[in-house]
């Protein structure tokens, strides 16, 4: 296989996962069929429900009856507790070992990297991640059916939403055992930093792995825009406070890796002509028997997402 044909069939599969939903001011419309229709889509075809720690096999009318209880008729803010039903019906059963990848203003990237190499799960891979990735919910005491869907105040710390990620995300740390991997970004805009203490993996996800004691490394892995100085490499800036900040919460043992080769693959599948793409897109052939292996993964899990 050629630079061409691979860059051209990953493209195309870059392009589905890419794609942005619209955005509503209140509650996204139809959720109650979305979700239920995700929660089967999980349970029936997805890879992620073949591993044995994401498993899931909840009844799909109860997982909305349970989610829709805990904010319908109720203010925006609200604590995160009244999810507790919710993820007690749909938490992890086992421990995901050496496969947790966490991640901080790298979203587009990180998932791109897992649509392709589906050894890693993410927690929007997870159930309680899957079935409302991209959805917007909240609740409201005087409104039909106590969803709001004209207008959903964020304004509070406790909104809906925030809530129930805080929540999954704890979770999430929660079940990290071994090597537990997060991707950073080294070329964030300015005022902002590729590690960041308050973020979800600053303030929830990385003390909660610490307070479990089961992840013994952690990984992290620097990515850059194409063609863009970093402003951050590994053992610079913010990334030195984020390895302190591992070794208080106890992880001892944390490696940095700036830029992998994987990653660069997917950018330039992306932005092709990019300088630093340029002598890819020329080339004859990869000699890296590790991008065959990414481009065969790349190409089944394509084909997954028709059954």
């Amino acid at each position: 296989m050629n630079v061409f044909v691979f860059f051209s069939v990953l493209k195309f599969i870059l392009h589905i996962y890419a794609y942005v939903p619209w955005e509503f001011n209140g509650t996204t419309p139809n959720i109650n069929e979305i979700i239920i229709g995700r929660c089967l889509q999980f349970k029936l075809v997805s890879y992620q429900n073949r591993n044995p720690a994401l498993y899931v096999d909840a009844d799909c009318k109860k997982v909305w009856d349970l989610f829709n209880s805990s904010f319908s008729f109720k203010d925006s803010c609200q604590n995160e507790s009244n999810y507790e039903s919710l993820f007690n019906l749909v938490g992890f059963k086992k421990l995901l070992t050496d496969q947790a990848l966490f991640w901080s203003g790298t979203r587009q990237v990180v998932h791109d990297y897992t649509a392709v190499q589906n050894y890693f799960f993410t927690l929007e891979d997870t159930f309680a991640g899957y079935i409302v990735n991209n959805l917007q919910w909240c609740g409201c005491k005087s409104c039909q059916g106590g969803i709001n869907f004209n207008s959903c105040n964020k304004s509070c710390t406790n909104y809906a939403f925030y809530s129930y990620w805080l929540k999954a995300s704890k979770t999430f740390a929660e079940n990290a055992n071994g090597t537990a991997y997060v991707m950073v970004n080294g070329t964030t805009d300015s005022g902002l930093t590729a590690y960041y203490s308050k973020s979800y993996f600053g303030m929830v996800e990385l003390p909660t792995m610490g307070q479990m004691k089961q992840v013994t490394q952690l990984v992290v892995i620097v990515v850059n825009n194409l063609d863009t100085k970093p402003k951050e490499k590994c053992g610079q800036g913010s990334l030195i406070n984020l390895v302190q900040d591992a070794y208080k919460v106890g992880i001892n043992k944390v490696k940095c890796i700036d830029q992998p080769v994987e990653v660069m693959f997917l950018l330039c599948s992306k932005y092709p002509k990019a300088k630093r793409c340029l002598s890819m897109s020329n080339a004859n052939k990869i000699k890296s028997n590790r991008f065959f292996v990414l481009a065969f993964w790349s190409m089944v899990h394509f084909s997954w997402s028709f059954f």
